[in-house]
């Protein structure tokens, strides 16, 4: 059941932020995408019965199969960081879930934790472009 239900929730975020992405723009990526991939996977985890932590898990195996095609295969970090953060996510969503008994609970410190995570991660990358320019542009 978690195979099928991350797979499903898998192709549903990719069409969601990519239409997010065409309408809204690159926001998306800290603000609306990490709402939608933590409900979507959480929500239909909870009312399936599945367990929350595989579901969150495999999401992010399958989005880092994605990233790693996308990347023709050169770089890692981003496909391991997939399968981090959304285990990530997982466990705290499921960690809540248990200590309150509210799946919305659960739901809110998830996408708290994701969005935390991706503006940390565009931080990171912006810090790391802008070193590369300057290193590039210095005679």
């Amino acid at each position: 059941m978690e195979y099928v239900i991350a797979a499903l929730m898998a192709s549903l975020s990719f069409l969601i932020n990519r239409l997010f992405m065409r309408y809204i723009g690159p926001i998306t990526v800290i603000s609306l995408g990490p709402v939608a991939e933590e409900a979507a996977k959480t929500l239909f985890a909870y009312y399936l019965g599945a367990a929350i932590i595989p579901v969150h898990t495999l999401f992010g195996v399958i989005e880092a199969m994605y990233d790693w095609v996308q990347d023709g295969g050169k770089h890692l970090t981003a496909s391991l960081l997939s399968i981090a953060g959304h285990s990530l996510f997982g466990v705290v969503t499921a960690g809540i879930l248990m200590m309150t008994g509210s799946v919305w609970f659960g739901l809110a410190a998830g996408v708290l934790v994701h969005l935390v995570y991706n503006v940390t991660v565009v931080r990171l990358l912006a810090d790391k472009t802008d070193k590369n320019l300057r290193k590039r542009d210095t005679p």
